[in-house]
């Protein structure tokens, strides 16, 4: 790899570190690699990328609020064929559900109301042959429901309009996000979580207790970001710069979870700090379920009361 700026070589070709795999590389990843932060931003030559663009395709999946209680089920049924690339949580205008019903061919008599109704999420998946694969587990799913379960991009052309209109850095003007900064603690699935495909199973465990999910969104922490996020736990705990590392090492999903005195309640179901006396003390915890170790420990969330509307901000406010 060649530094272009300073024209020297930035790394000479060398086994991938343990922590960073294939399905990280994609138009759009950050990676945390040898120590730095690295945006990919295409292609190296015309005949990878006529490779992979045809191989890899992006699909636009949309969550409705009427299938709320079954939101980690779909997430694992998807997640588990085709990678998550990006998500957000947003409310959407009857103007903007008409587009979507006009970009998916739908009756907006039949299918407005599902858009405009509550929270909707939008979700990028990439995998070979995403589109079929999505469009089996629709057709599996709608045998069981009067209603679709989800609605999906099942061409590349409307998968591109609806990441434009939808998921793209300049409709967050047209499309504000669903986060509500009341009566609120922030998680964070890290990063190994997701790879790991966990998260679908995380976001079922947290709605099945009873908690209200108003708002998600996936991030790539840099550096500055995480360490300024995880401020508060430095020169506390000796393994600061690991907690950093682990949120730096790919895509994060922070949720906005909504309860009675939210920040202690959900401490009791994200499980103790350490990950060893989870397992032990407290299997049925999220961390005790999911946690690998005290890094990665599959979830951070809000530990002080007045912390769980800071921590909302930030990921939902600063971060864009």
């Amino acid at each position: 790899m060649i530094d272009i700026k300073n024209k020297k070589q930035f790394l000479k070709k060398s086994p991938c570190p343990p922590e960073v795999s294939a399905s990280d590389f994609f138009i759009g990843s950050k990676i945390y690699l040898y120590c730095r932060e690295l945006n990919i931003v295409d292609y190296g030559d015309s005949k990878t990328k006529a490779k992979f663009n045809y191989v890899l395709q992006p699909a636009v999946v949309i969550l409705t609020q009427s299938s709320y209680q079954q939101w980690g089920r779909i997430f694992q049924l998807l997640n588990n064929e085709l990678n998550l690339i990006k998500l957000k949580s947003i409310l959407v205008s009857a103007t903007a559900g008409n587009s979507i019903c006009e970009v998916l061919n739908l009756n907006p008599r039949q299918a407005l109301k599902e858009f405009t109704d509550g929270v909707t999420v939008v979700v990028l998946f990439q995998g070979e042959d995403a589109f079929t694969k999505i469009g089996h587990i629709i057709q599996q799913e709608s045998t069981n429901n009067k209603q679709p379960l989800f609605y999906s991009a099942s061409t590349h052309a409307q998968s591109s309009e609806l990441q434009r209109q939808l998921l793209d850095a300049s409709s967050s003007s047209s499309h504000p996000s669903s986060v509500t900064y009341d009566s609120c603690t922030c998680c964070v699935v890290k990063p190994h979580a997701t790879k790991d495909k966990q998260f679908g199973l995380i976001l079922d465990h947290i709605i099945a207790q009873g908690y209200e999910v108003s708002a998600m969104k996936s991030i790539q922490f840099e550096k500055a970001q995480a360490e300024e996020f995880l401020e508060v736990y430095k020169g506390v705990i000796p393994t600061f710069n690991d907690h950093v590392t682990q949120f730096c090492l790919g895509t994060s999903i922070a949720l906005e979870v909504r309860a009675q005195e939210a920040v202690q309640t959900f401490r009791e179901t994200a499980g103790p700090w350490d990950v060893d006396m989870a397992k032990e003390l407290r299997p049925d915890t999220i961390r005790g379920k999911y946690g690998y170790d005290n890094i990665r420990s599959a979830i951070h969330c809000s530990d002080l009361p007045q912390d769980g509307v800071i921590d909302c901000e930030y990921c939902f406010k600063l971060i864009n």
